[in-house]
């Protein structure tokens, strides 16, 4: 691996930053704030920053073929209108359930949006794994709890799903032609250890990059589960990252301040911050979403 030093891309006091992603195409950083209800973009490389309001808890932003910001609603996905701050929403997601709300969303190779729900109360089975292909939704997985990911490993046809609630992460045979899911099977598991494991990506080398919350570190694995990777972060609870940058080569890490204690939220005060490091290894950026 490369330089480990986890230094700070961006400081600030978000809440529950979350489902960062880089768009290469305009060089920027997007992710949301869920409980603070925002929509957030950043350049790394002159530091210009810029925040939007959003209609509810946000559970990720992807961008479209037009450069423009789709975010995961509560009700559905939503097209961001940079210059008033207004959303137009395009596509329903559990619209007519009023106790759920988006929880991570992802862009495959083939344009398509992945999009996970789970319940405010956090009941158990509640939420689910979508799949938005152009204007059709198709439910995935159903009796998730916090469905967090997912990512994407083409190259071995497997698409790994993480439920934070569980402590678990599963990975599915994929195929990332049609987007269909085969076989599921347990891939990690972090029952015993109260870890939460997070948001994922994959890297180019086919490795797997898992947020652990409650362990301030972020972990990397091989497709046979063993752990080969180690990143701290002098925060308890990252909560998801995403390679980027001019190379592919900056790893992104972004942290909760909402979920810790209030002796912790004292003793950790670059806690919400946007850290980045340069692990060594490259990641895919983000595709963009085929909107109708």
């Amino acid at each position: 691996m490369g330089d480990l030093d986890v230094d700070v891309a961006l400081h600030l006091r978000a809440e529950h930053a979350e489902g960062p992603i880089w768009d290469a195409l305009s060089a920027r950083l997007w992710w949301v704030d869920v409980t603070g209800e925002r929509v957030n973009c950043f350049d790394p490389v002159s530091g210009a920053y810029s925040s939007w309001r959003t209609p509810g808890q946000p559970g990720g932003v992807v961008i479209d073929s037009t450069g423009d910001p789709v975010v995961a609603t509560p009700r559905g996905l939503a097209v961001l209108d940079r210059e008033t701050g207004s959303s137009t929403h395009c596509v329903p997601i559990e619209a007519d359930v009023a106790d759920t709300r988006a929880n991570d969303a992802k862009v495959d190779s083939a344009s398509r949006v992945w999009v996970g729900t789970m319940a405010y109360d956090k009941r158990p089975r509640g939420g689910a794994l979508y799949c938005v292909d152009g204007d059709r939704v198709t439910q995935m997985v159903d009796e998730l709890t916090i469905s967090n990911g997912p990512a994407f490993d083409d190259d071995a046809g497997r698409l790994y799903l993480a439920d934070t609630a569980l402590g678990i992460v599963d990975v599915f045979e994929f195929d990332p032609a049609s987007g269909r899911l085969g076989d599921r099977r347990p891939f990690l598991n972090f029952r015993e250890s109260d870890i939460w494991p997070d948001g994922m990506t994959v890297d180019n080398d086919g490795m797997l990059w898992v947020a652990l919350g409650k362990a301030g570190a972020v972990h990397r694995y091989d497709r046979s589960a063993r752990l080969v990777a180690v990143l701290e972060i002098p925060t308890s609870n990252p909560t998801s990252i995403a390679f980027g940058g001019v190379d592919g080569g900056d790893l992104f890490i972004t942290t909760s301040w909402f979920d810790l204690e209030e002796d912790d939220r004292l003793s950790q005060p670059l806690a919400g911050a946007i850290y980045s490091c340069r692990p060594g290894v490259t990641g895919a950026s983000s595709p963009r979403y085929r909107r109708p």
